[in-house]
């Protein structure tokens, strides 16, 4: 995903790294892993909607989660933590996409 071919590819990674949600999910679990419960509650917003993401983030190469045994309710929790990337925009980057 980090790595767009196309214009409409580009469009669609900085739509999707452009939402502030999303950013602040990332943000939650760049230095630290959590489970979406703490992620929800860190970032104010509701459990389902931060499983969507994560797992939007999971399927873009973003973000990796771990499933965990735990002693007390819920026993399975899904960690996930962000994945370390860099992108670059320039106009070098721009020029060298292929046609939709």
């Amino acid at each position: 995903m980090l790595n767009p071919a196309t214009t409409t590819e580009l469009a669609k990674l900085l739509n999707f790294l452009g939402n502030e949600q999303r950013l602040n999910i990332l943000k939650a679990i760049a230095r630290e892993e959590k489970f979406a419960r703490e992620i929800s509650e860190e970032v104010g917003i509701s459990r389902p909607l931060v499983n969507i993401y994560l797992k939007q983030f999971e399927k873009a190469g973003l973000v990796t989660g771990t499933n965990r045994v735990g002693e007390e309710p819920p026993y399975l929790k899904r960690y996930y933590k962000a994945v370390p990337f860099e992108f670059v925009l320039n106009l070098d980057l721009i020029m060298k996409l292929g046609d939709d």
